[in-house]
């Protein structure tokens, strides 16, 4: 068995989604990092992808049996093996510490039931932080998708070609930005490029849309067809139509549209009572660990 190291470059991206997605096929304790969370950090506008090419990745026989990453940007990482594998671990995570550490350190989230991770970092002088992730799971089939749809609103696909400044004017207010929202050249072309993630279907991005032809609400959900799973990132309302019900909609509507191509399940990173007042139940819980320069 002959394992060959290789650094990321872009040529790699989907054997990438390909690893995660294999990664998560029977074991979910890896799934706070599936597919669609790479996609969405890797054309998300915060990550830096000048790094990129520090990504590490592990081959065995053209197949990548090992990877680590940064999260957006030096400081936290992701690590993992693939089964039968797990002698790399400890290359890997060594790789991870000596590349992804910034001044502060490193910090890496591990599945709190994953005890033989949880064993390689504390062998490594990892430490327990206060920082979390945990992930909620629905299971599609044992829920009532259905809504109502408040008057004077209409949900709708996002138009990614058309209307990347009301998609803009949507997430600007909807997560709180003071001021005027940026139009500037450079803004847009940051747009553009979260829009242009190579496994968006905008069938599946729902956007609530008002009389004024204003988007007002969102939800972007993740599939692939080569998993049973959705994954919702992000959902936002803008302040003055909250406490109506469009955040649900939204996301109830993107779900059953997800369905309909054949996703079983749906995953949130969150802890949020509004997904479970949809029916997400506890999936998983993640601690990060750290480790000091």
């Amino acid at each position: 068995m002959k394992i060959v190291f290789r650094n990321f470059d872009n040529s790699y991206y989907d054997k990438v989604c390909e690893f995660l997605i294999e990664l998560s096929k029977d074991d979910r304790k890896h799934i706070n990092w599936n597919w669609a969370r790479w996609e969405w950090m890797f054309f998300h506008p915060d990550f830096n992808s000048d790094l990129m090419d520090k990504i590490g990745l592990w081959y065995c026989n053209d197949e990548i049996v090992g990877i680590t990453t940064y999260d957006h940007y030096f400081g936290e990482a992701f690590f993992a093996a693939k089964q039968g594998y797990r002698e790399l671990e400890k290359d890997i995570l060594e790789y991870a510490i000596d590349t992804f550490s910034n001044e502060k350190g490193l910090g890496i989230a591990v599945n709190d039931a994953d005890t033989h991770t949880l064993d390689l970092l504390r062998s490594k002088k990892f430490v327990k932080n206060d920082q979390t992730e945990n992930v909620l799971e629905l299971e599609l089939e044992n829920v009532s998708l259905d809504y109502i749809t408040p008057e004077g609103i209409t949900m709708k696909s996002l138009n990614i070609k058309n209307d990347l400044y009301k998609h803009q004017k949507l997430l600007w207010k909807a997560f709180d930005h003071e001021g005027h929202v940026p139009v500037d050249e450079i803004t847009i072309h940051k747009q553009q490029k979260m829009l242009s993630a190579a496994n968006l279907n905008p069938f599946l991005h729902i956007v609530a849309e008002n009389e004024e032809g204003e988007y007002v609400a969102y939800c972007g959900l993740w599939y692939s067809q080569k998993t049973d799973y959705a994954y919702v990132e992000p959902v936002c309302t803008i302040p003055e139509y909250r406490h109506k019900g469009l955040g649900k909609a939204v996301v109830l509507e993107a779900l059953k549209r997800s369905c309909s191509l054949g996703a079983k399940k749906a995953y949130v990173i969150s802890d949020n009572s509004f997904y479970k007042s949809i029916g997400f139940h506890q999936h998983s819980h993640y601690t990060f660990y750290w480790h000091n320069i």
